[in-house]
């Protein structure tokens, strides 16, 4: 359709190169930001509040602890690193490795159940990814269930930056590795012990298996 007949070509806007190029290159950049939010941080809004888990049950939470070495990763530990992989900044730094504690415990990277996800404290964008998903982790849903993106997701535990949570506990606390017993931080402190360079994110059986409400509705798609 060509131009409206009481319009003539001089009252219609003049569009000089250089700024048509300048708002494609704009327009360009919006459609870049949007296309990528897990590079901001991304967790707006709460997954915990889908339509698809507000009707449903919640989990209760528990903690499963490590005893053995296996090969294979469970898939609910697979699908967590996928669903982080889309939705937040950084990137994964494994998931198994055989760390015996003693005759009868290991970490629960021994099992496939853990994820160390690399967002570096001392990166300004890095510390606010890492609190934005730890905050969206132990939010309140809409109906007022604590903790209940972890709980439906079946996480167990989360380390960073010399704090730690567990499966019960109201929310973070000081992790025991970076502290004196006077309470004190301790000086010197390596950075990977420290959890000061990457999440470390726990699941409990269930959440493994991917057998909780956040796998099964689909919200983890």
């Amino acid at each position: 359709m060509g131009p409206h007949p009481d319009t003539s070509s001089a009252d219609r806007p003049r569009w000089g190169r250089g700024l048509l190029l300048r708002l494609l290159a704009l327009a360009a950049l919006c459609v870049a930001v949007a296309a990528v939010p897990a590079a901001a941080g991304g967790l707006r809004p709460n997954p915990a509040n889908s339509h698809r888990l507000l009707g449903q049950p919640i989990e209760d939470e528990h903690y499963d602890g490590a005893t053995d070495c296996r090969k294979r990763v469970p898939p609910g530990t697979k699908a967590l690193e996928s669903w982080l992989e889309d939705n937040v900044r950084g990137e994964s730094w494994g998931i198994t490795r055989c760390e015996h504690w003693g005759r009868h415990e290991c970490s629960l990277h021994c099992e496939g159940r853990a994820i160390d996800w690399h967002l570096d404290a001392s990166v300004g964008s890095d510390r606010r990814a890492a609190r934005r998903l730890i905050d969206t982790l132990l939010a309140r849903d809409r109906n007022g269930n604590e903790r209940a993106l972890a709980r439906r997701m079946g996480i167990q535990g989360l380390i960073f930056d010399c704090r730690s949570w567990w499966a019960g506990a109201d929310g973070m606390g000081e992790y025991s590795y970076c502290y004196k017993r006077n309470g004190e931080l301790r000086h010197h402190l390596d950075p990977t012990e420290a959890h000061r360079n990457h999440i470390h994110i726990e699941l409990n059986w269930d959440g493994a298996r991917k057998r909780t409400s956040f796998w099964r509705s689909g919200v983890g798609r």
